[in-house]
């Protein structure tokens, strides 16, 4: 019956208007959308009420015209519409790091290898305390099952096996992904909205990717065994591109997954890359801790200028996250326990959480 009225109300459409063919798609209206990310085909005919909330998101494409009652809400997005125009418009969730109850914020998080365990303070409210992993694991955490969470994950080198325990519904997935000497190098190459196994293999300079859209393997030569990789999205279209930081030249060498290769010279020898979304831009910026000096060192997409900000001393570590829900990374340091955030909208955060010996959780989304 829908189909028909939908079929009936475009063909009076095109008699009445004397028209040939005509592409479009009708939202029927007062239903919401929220959280997470979707996609809208062709142009949207506004139909009345509606919500699209929860989390940090970017629509780009056609809204036919004003979207008559219509609301948008949660986190920071961008929304741009158009007029009667055709095309795809998708949505992007932007996922915050070490995020474990997805409100936009990055969550105060440690791991602990003496006990296994991870200890979050959420920002939404509540502590998470959860077994997973040993000792000798390395902490890879992502939101593997795209529901907005940060899943806890270990890699084994030992073994090359990666431990998930999805958030959505609590089930375990083990994949084999890896061997001796691989760097595990997490993120989603593919754009579809889970976080890829992948690791950085230094010993031949190449990157294996296993593909959560199809199941697939990418192999990619890019790097040598001294460089370091920093996966990131750094041209914005929602994938991780893969790139390393060379430190012996402080240059970064980016293989883009859109704007293609990008060379860059930023940086000195012992500096640590710190690479994250400084502006809010939805582009990672090329960044780096300088331990010498308590220096950050950022080099803005958005407008292509530099910052410089003192936030730290030589044996901090630097942990760069949302922890305000703004959509700008914020400059953090985990310094035995405690935590230093410099916020880029709520100010300054001065918060224990932690022990001597805890791995902060953050750090685990940069080398």
């Amino acid at each position: 019956m829908q189909g028909e009225m939908i079929m009936r109300s475009i063909n009076d459409f095109v008699q009445g208007a004397k028209i040939g063919a005509i592409l479009i798609l009708l939202a029927c209206s007062a239903s919401a959308q929220s959280g997470g990310g979707y996609i809208v085909t062709k142009s949207v005919v506004a139909g009345g009420g509606g919500t699209a909330s929860g989390g940090t998101f970017t629509t780009d494409g056609t809204i036919g015209q004003p979207a008559a009652g219509t609301s948008s809400t949660g986190g920071s997005f961008t929304l741009q519409g158009g007029y009667w125009a055709g095309g795809t418009s998708v949505a992007k969730s932007i996922h915050s790091r070490a995020d474990f109850d997805g409100d936009g914020k990055t969550d105060l998080s440690v791991f602990r290898p003496s006990d296994g365990n991870w200890y979050a303070l959420k920002s939404g409210g509540g502590v998470l305390v959860t077994s997973w992993g040993a000792a000798t694991d390395t902490t890879v955490p992502g939101d593997y099952d795209h529901d907005g969470k940060a899943d806890m994950a270990v890699y084994r080198p030992s073994s090359g096996q990666w431990f998930i325990l999805r958030s959505s519904d609590f089930t375990v997935n083990v994949v084999g992904w890896g061997a001796g000497g691989d760097v595990p190098t997490a993120g989603d190459f593919d754009g579809d909205g889970k976080a890829d196994e992948a690791v950085y293999r230094p010993s031949a300079g190449q990157w294996f990717v296993f593909r959560s859209s199809d199941n697939g393997a990418s192999i990619i030569n890019w790097g040598n065994p001294t460089d370091v990789p920093v996966q990131s999205d750094y041209d914005g279209d929602g994938k991780t591109d893969v790139a390393v930081f060379r430190p012996s030249t402080g240059q970064w060498f980016l293989f883009r997954s859109t704007d293609g290769p990008l060379v860059a010279g930023w940086g000195i020898a012992g500096d640590k890359p710190v690479e994250a979304d400084y502006d809010g831009d939805n582009k990672d910026d090329i960044a780096v801790y300088r331990p010498s000096d308590g220096n950050w060192y950022i080099f803005r997409s958005s407008d292509s200028s530099a910052s410089i900000i003192n936030w730290g001393n030589a044996t901090d570590i630097p942990i760069p996250g949302d922890y305000d829900g703004d959509g700008k990374d914020d400059e953090a340091i985990y310094r035995d326990g405690t935590w230093f955030v410099l916020q880029s909208t709520a100010g300054v955060l001065v918060a224990s959480w932690g022990a001597a010996g805890d791995i902060p959780i953050p750090a685990r989304y940069i080398p």
